[in-house]
């Protein structure tokens, strides 16, 4: 019974919902009315006079229906009204910053739908309170400790009593820490331009399998101080996109698949062409990702060494997943911790 009675609240639809209370509003009205006429005509509380009154009589029921049918709505009323007042306090406590909250709403299915919606709207701001809180945590330790290192070691360089290699040093730490502090303002910059942007701009067409040999040969000499083996199956193929933006996503991947490839391990390219769209795949043999850092690889600022050991400061995928983004692409990491990781693009080749 209480699934069948489910399955019907289900059916019936707010405006149905309200047709059906007023009718029945009416009809306990008039009932009632004719109940309180009949036993007062009974009980001889009516006399001839008033019966067969034309004006007295339609009054009186006029005022008794109003009084009894305005009763019953304030009654009936109160649940739709607990419902508003449900869904006010739930958005004054999410407007204040409590994102946990959530509804159940019951009875017809839009206040199904407006308590659905309701949720996946709190838990959406709530992930977005947590991204901009690491945001803000993150930035401010990326851009602290290269600004804390120079002036420490510029306060040291002060000293008259450092030797010419000691000097030598300690002048290579703050150019390194400079040129990281240079490339973090960079990126950022790079970032915000890119995501301001809604429409590719500066297309054209171009080798892009070219365009990854050259970008290989840019990175060949840190590959061979780390004596890392490359095999690359790229060929010729002219794909419509910003070639500027695009080198980008490949220096980016690569450079990744470097740092994080151990000595004597090894890197692979691939390309495929399908009906439309040209798949890429660039897989190393490194450390791999951790599974419960995979999903958030892409977020700004985000780096699975908490330590921040590893150089590099978590925005060039953020920068390579949007500029995939903006050609209408997709990117997909699959990896397995200490078995390495594959990053597989897909770009439309455009007319």
């Amino acid at each position: 019974m209480n699934k069948m009675t489910t399955k019907l609240n289900n059916r019936i639809s707010l405006p149905i919902y309200f047709s059906i209370a007023v009718f029945f509003i009416f009809l306990i009205t008039v009932s009632i009315t004719g109940l309180l006429f009949y036993l007062a005509h009974f009980f001889g509380l009516l006399n001839e006079d008033i019966a067969h009154d034309g004006t007295i009589l339609p009054v009186i029921i006029l005022i008794a229906c109003i009084i009894i049918g305005t009763t019953i709505s304030a009654v009936t009323s109160r649940r739709m009204v607990k419902t508003i007042r449900m869904f006010i306090e739930a958005t004054d406590r999410l407007a204040g910053g409590d994102f946990s909250i959530r509804l159940e709403l019951k009875g017809p299915p839009e206040f199904k739908i407006l308590s659905e919606n309701f949720n996946r709207m709190a838990e959406e701001l709530g992930g977005i309170e947590i991204l901009r809180t690491d945001f803000v945590n993150n930035f401010s330790h990326e851009f602290k400790t290269p600004i804390v290192s120079i002036k420490g070691f510029a306060e040291v360089l002060k000293h008259d009593d450092l030797s010419k290699e000691e000097r030598d040093e300690y002048l290579d730490i703050v150019i390194e820490e400079s040129a990281r502090l240079a490339s973090l303002a960079s990126n950022v910059l790079e970032l915000s331009k890119i995501e301001a942007q809604t429409i590719l701009t500066n297309k054209g067409r171009f080798n892009v399998g070219e365009q990854i040999r050259q970008c290989v040969l840019l990175l060949a000499a840190k590959m061979e101080k780390r004596n890392l083996s490359l095999n690359v199956n790229v060929q010729d193929l002219e794909i419509s996109g910003n070639k500027e933006l695009l080198n980008q996503v490949w220096l980016n991947l690569l450079d990744n698949a470097i740092k994080f490839t151990s000595d004597g391990g090894e890197i692979e390219i691939d390309m495929k062409k399908n009906v439309n769209t040209v798949m890429i795949q660039i897989r190393d043999s490194g450390s791999g990702i951790h599974p419960d850092a995979l999903p958030r690889i892409f977020d700004k600022f985000y780096q699975q060494d908490t330590s921040h050991s590893t150089a590099g400061n978590g925005l060039g995928l953020a920068i390579v997943n949007q500029i995939i983004h903006l050609h209408d692409g997709t990117i997909v990491c699959n990896s397995t911790a200490s078995q390495g990781t594959k990053f597989t693009i897909s770009i439309p080749i455009g007319l």
